[in-house]
């Protein structure tokens, strides 16, 4: 590989990484945001869906949604802290003394929690570079052994387009001689 095409390689997954940086910042605050209840809910309907079911049977469900009879229990003393007047912010602090803090589906916004919005999608950016940067590897190897193949002589190239010809002199030209020589050199070693 020829340290311009090496470099070409290394900007494009330099250029992969910055994009995946720049998409995790954007889709985290973002998805934040879309987590938030609408403020057309009621306070039963939103501290509802918070709140998952703990009897051990249900995967975590929303008690609001459960149907067990754990979760209507539940629902029972949501509904008698909403009537004595309790804010959110009490009503979630009261149940997770008594239940613990895995009563909570929605992870916080900090910490331990914001490692929670922001692992899935880092991996998947991480992910994404990989791919990417694969795909590239792959393309530019076949690039080179579609050249090498035809060795050097007009023709078309992966692209369908015509390949330059060795003898007319240009740096692109150059470029495709010094790749198959090498390529060359390097089977007879």
């Amino acid at each position: 590989m020829s340290s311009t095409k090496g470099s070409e390689h290394r900007g494009r997954t330099a250029l992969f990484g910055v994009a995946a940086v720049v998409a995790l910042l954007l889709a985290v605050p973002f998805s934040m945001w879309l987590s938030r209840a609408p403020a057309s809910f009621t306070q039963t309907e939103r501290l509802g869906a918070e709140i998952g079911c703990v009897c051990g049977t249900c995967p975590l469900r929303p008690i609001a949604t459960c149907g067990c009879s754990f979760a209507d229990g539940m629902l029972a003393r949501l509904h008698q802290e909403i009537s004595a007047g309790h804010s959110d912010d009490e009503i979630m602090a009261t149940f997770v003394a008594d239940y613990g803090s895995v009563i909570k589906i929605k992870p916080a916004g900090s910490g331990v929690g914001l490692m929670a919005w922001l692992a899935p999608m880092a991996f998947l950016m991480v992910g994404a570079v990989v791919v990417a940067g694969v795909i590239s590897h792959w393309r530019t190897n076949q690039h080179a052994a579609d050249l090498q193949a035809s060795g050097g002589q007009g023709g078309a190239d992966v692209a369908g387009r015509e390949a330059a010809s060795p003898d007319d002199g240009s740096a692109q030209a150059d470029r495709y001689r010094d790749i198959v020589e090498r390529e060359l050199d390097a089977l007879d070693d």
